[in-house]
Order: structure tokens, then sequence, then C-alpha cells
């Protein structure tokens, strides 16, 4: 595994899901409460009914906003790549999507790759996300590193695996031409998770995820799908200067 670490500001009023460690930070900060109060009061509680509820009651409501969040971008790009334009929504980044799935292929799988896009993707996914980059722009993101690694159990598509869009693009290749080039196009790339810091918006919260989180990390559960949250940043690129850390898998 390899990361390129890019610095921080040494703040300690923001979000980070990166491990349980800095999750529980996380949440002691925010409720201006001890870490060790913090582990042991989820350590000791047996059952996640209620868990938000209960936590509030033990230690009060939050007692200071985070400042900023940082979320986990889930990708698989081609090897190199450096985020120099930051990570960029889906109709700023489709050209270089099909450009990093030819450069893949032979000469064959290349020219019919170009006349794919130039006569159209026979897939509804594709043709649904392009012709609306209003509502499947992105760039989206997980809160919680560790479900890049649950997404059967979380109910997530695996952006780790393949990407929704160079799937859909395989997909349609595949209907067109008879034959799968899923697996060339996926050994041609790299897995890769971008962490990046966004302020916070006013009133964001998302502590009853984190507990939720925590509470399974401490027992040994399966994350579900309210142990994360998801962000879409509404087809606005995220600029490089909000990249905390690139690691490829």
């Amino acid at each position: 595994m390899v990361a390129a670490y890019l610095d921080c500001g040494g703040r300690l009023s923001g979000l980070d899901c990166e491990s349980l460690e800095s999750a529980v930070r996380s949440l002691a900060d925010h409720y201006q409460a001890s870490v060790v109060d913090t582990r042991a009061f989820l350590i000791g509680t047996t059952s996640e009914d209620g868990l938000f509820q209960s936590f509030e009651c033990r230690f009060g409501p939050a007692k200071s906003a985070w400042e900023y969040v940082c979320w986990f971008h889930l990708t698989r790009v081609p090897e190199g790549t450096n985020f120099a334009e930051g990570i960029l929504p889906l109709n700023l980044a489709l050209d270089k999507v099909w450009a990093a799935m030819t450069a893949i292929v032979n000469p064959i799988k290349k020219a019919n790759l170009d006349k794919l896009r130039q006569v159209g993707v026979p897939n509804f996914q594709y043709g649904l996300k392009t012709s609306n980059p209003a509502c499947f722009a992105g760039p989206y993101a997980m809160l919680v590193r560790e479900s890049a690694f649950c997404s059967h159990e979380m109910g997530n598509h695996d952006y780790l695996t393949m990407p929704e869009i160079v799937e859909d693009i395989c997909n349609g290749y595949e209907k067109q031409f008879n034959v799968s080039i899923s697996e060339e196009i996926a050994a041609g790339l790299r897995k890769c998770i971008v962490k990046f810091e966004v302020t916070a918006e006013r009133g964001e919260e998302h502590a009853a995820e984190v507990l939720s989180y925590c509470w399974c990390k401490y027992h040994n559960q399966d994350l579900h799908h309210d142990a994360n949250m998801c962000h879409d940043n509404g087809g606005i690129p995220i600029p490089y200067s909000a990249i905390r850390k690139i690691e490829f898998l």
C-alpha cells in the first residue's frame, strides 16, 4: 500500500472516521468528553438500539460544532494519478474516463470503444447518468473509510472494484460486442482512496452514524447502512487544496 500524506493543518475540531480511534477522538471532542469515557460507554453498551439517545443521556448534547468533516472518495484510477485538478464531477471527468479505458486495451478494442462513444453506450445507467449531470455529477464520498471494504454488508456499490461509470461502459461494451473487457480494464487501474476535508455546513450532524460505526467495531459486528454517510458535492469539484491523503491499495 502506498500513501501520500499532505498537511492537515493541525486542527482538532473536526470529524475524521479514517479509523476507529480517530472516530472516537472526534466524538469525544464534539461532546467535550474524555476518550476513555467515550470508549468505555461504547464497549459497555450491549445493544445498538437507542444508542444515540443513550449516549446523549450520558454525556449531554454536543458542546461544540465540528469545523470540518473528512470524507473518503473511493475509486479506481490509472497508475500515477495525482489528482492535481482535484476530484472532478462526472461531467468534467468523463473525457478522462474514456481516455483511461482506451489506453488500457489493444487497438481493436480501442477502436470499438471509440465507436461505442460515438454511437452511444447501450446501457441504461450510463445514459441516465450522462443525460442528467445535475443529478449524478458528484463527486461522491463516504464518511467512514472502512465502508470501502464492506460494500456488500452495507448495501453500497463496490467502488474499489470498479467505479460505476466505468462499469456502465464495460457493460455496454459487452452488450454491443459480446465480449467482456471488465477484468482487463480493472487490471489496468489501481484501487484508490482519496481523503479530503470540507468545511462542515451549519447544523451538520453525523454523531449518530459515527456512534453506530464505533459500536459495531467494538462489538465485532458487521457494519451496516446506518453506520456511514454518503457525501455528494453537487457537481462542484473537490479542489486539490482540500485533499489530505491519496492512498493506493
